[in-house]
């Protein structure tokens, strides 16, 4: 069968397709089909100083055993999933829903939950107001969708290239850079919590914007987050496959958008990662074996 390897230490030059026997499924695990999986920018800084092969995202058809047929999707711990064939642990998948695409079924886990994560960190309540950094961004765009339908309002900080999108789900934009905390106190008379999606210095803005430190959520600047008290909280504390059930049926009824940019082959593995090296598209890049 065919799957993605990285052995080369090359950055994106070094990834490529292999022959590589079928897994074997383990105690606990079933062999999926894979039919779709996401690319996320987490893997790029990793291409230039590790060995592995990218990707934890997936979803595909249970190929052994019981579940044969059935259509599921989860996720990866040892980055395998761009491949045709997986073997994967019963505990790290859920059914996919019917009416879901493949290819959002495949982009659900890693960017999606870090958005979940977040928002229950800082658990918007109706009423209240919470800024979002990088709120066009894969896991910004969720927490802000999130955060609406807690109730809370949300201010998204983007370009002003997104400020259509956001306001088309109930999301008030307001340009990033400089001045961007005039802007914000210009657009709410309070701040109650604060997600940063993007580093740098949020969560010094978060603070002078006076949000208290429990909560202020960062899923980028962990050291940023021990040094000043703030959570750090994302993907692994949204709450395992409870909670991506959850999204799957949220995105599945229409609730949840999860915008696909692109997709490519396996063959064409180095393009899909050169696109999301790039960063000029909007939403997931995909991988279909």
């Amino acid at each position: 069968m065919k799957a993605v390897r990285y052995d080369r230490f090359a950055g994106i030059d070094g990834i490529y397709l292999a022959d590589v026997p079928e897994p074997v499924p383990g105690p606990g695990e079933v062999l999926v089909r894979v039919k779709a999986g996401a690319l996320n920018p987490g893997s790029l800084p990793a291409l230039h100083g590790s060995s592995y092969t990218p990707g934890r995202d997936l979803a595909g058809e249970v190929v052994t055993g019981a579940e044969a047929g059935d259509a599921v999707l989860g996720w990866l711990q040892s980055w395998d999933a761009h491949a045709e064939l997986v073997a994967v642990p019963a505990a790290q998948l859920v059914r996919k829903p019917p009416a879901l695409p493949w290819d959002v079924a495949g982009s659900l886990y890693t960017t999606p939950m870090a958005g979940l994560g977040a928002v229950r960190a800082v658990e918007p309540r109706p009423g209240e107001t919470i800024v979002i950094s990088g709120a066009s961004g894969g896991v910004g765009f969720t927490a802000a969708q999130l955060a609406v339908r807690a109730g809370a309002t949300v201010i998204g900080l983007t370009s002003t290239a997104h400020f259509d999108l956001l306001r088309e789900h109930g999301i008030t934009p307001v340009r990033y850079g400089d001045g961007e905390q005039e802007r914000i106190r210009a657009t709410a008379a309070r701040v109650d919590a604060f997600i940063d999606a993007v580093g740098g210095d949020y969560i010094d803005l978060a603070l002078d914007l006076g949000v208290a430190k429990d909560r202020i959520d960062t899923v980028v600047d962990y050291q940023g987050a021990k040094v000043k008290g703030v959570k750090a909280l994302g993907t692994t504390d949204a709450g395992g496959t409870a909670a991506l059930a959850e999204l799957a049926a949220l995105a599945a009824a229409g609730d949840l958008h999860i915008p696909i940019a692109a997709t490519y082959p396996l063959t064409a593995v180095q393009d899909a990662y050169r696109a999301l090296a790039d960063r000029k598209l909007h939403g997931r890049i995909v991988l279909r074996p």
